[in-house]
């Protein structure tokens, strides 16, 4: 059975030192990782144990409270209803190994070389139906759809108005690429995905929604 040791950095008065404090985008960018890194090493034998689901829980727990930005803030609520009784029976360990899979883009069935994106924070329900004409899109991540480009023409070709700038107010729609990096928490992507989170959770109307969801609708227009 793997051990695990759970550990807070501290600063030189003996308080738990922000992770975040200096560079924070860089930061952020390390923090996610290490998470996705537990994630992904808790996933390699294909099971979440009792001990696995409370060290990813004491973990989330313990940097949650001093950093509350997605997705910490996101699956701590998820770890706080789980453990809520004090335990984690099997289906609640069935749910927090697809919440880990969700966060570090690990699917059983995954293609050789590919990973697939995180669906935490799509909204949900998802808005229905997307409206493409005078709408602002902004892309992240990489599609099944093809390039960049074709994504973006796409959107064009329906009187939407695409982006790939990080979003704004002033955007109708974030849409996630089916496929991540590698390295998604990192520059761009990650950015992005807080960026939209934290305009929604301020009220701005912007729907955060898969790859899959937008393609039902460029669909259901070419129809």
């Amino acid at each position: 059975m793997r051990s695990y040791v759970l550990t807070t950095p501290k600063d030189a008065d003996g308080q738990p030192r922000r992770l975040f404090k200096a560079n924070f985008e860089n930061n952020v960018s390390k923090a996610i990782d290490q998470l996705s890194g537990i994630c992904a090493g808790i996933l390699a034998d294909g099971e979440v144990t009792q001990e696995e689901a409370r060290f990813f829980a004491e973990y989330v727990a313990k940097f949650a409270v001093y950093e509350p930005i997605w997705p910490f803030t996101d699956i701590l609520d998820r770890v706080k209803r789980i453990f809520a009784d004090g335990v984690c029976d099997e289906e609640e360990r069935e749910e927090l190994k697809t919440v880990m899979q969700a966060l570090c883009g690990h699917k059983e069935d995954v293609e050789a070389g590919a990973t697939y994106s995180t669906s935490l924070p799509f909204c949900e329900p998802a808005p229905t139906p997307v409206i493409f004409p005078e709408r602002n899109f902004v892309i992240t991540g990489k599609f099944a759809y093809g390039t960049r480009k074709a994504v973006m023409g796409a959107i064009e070709s329906r009187n939407g108005i695409p982006g790939d700038s990080a979003p704004t107010r002033e955007t109708n729609y974030l849409v996630i690429g089916v496929f991540a990096s590698r390295d998604w928490a990192h520059s761009n992507y990650g950015r992005k995905i807080e960026r939209a989170v934290a305009l929604r959770d301020g009220g701005s109307g912007i729907s955060i929604i898969s790859e899959d969801h937008f393609r039902s609708f460029l669909a259901a227009r070419a129809a």
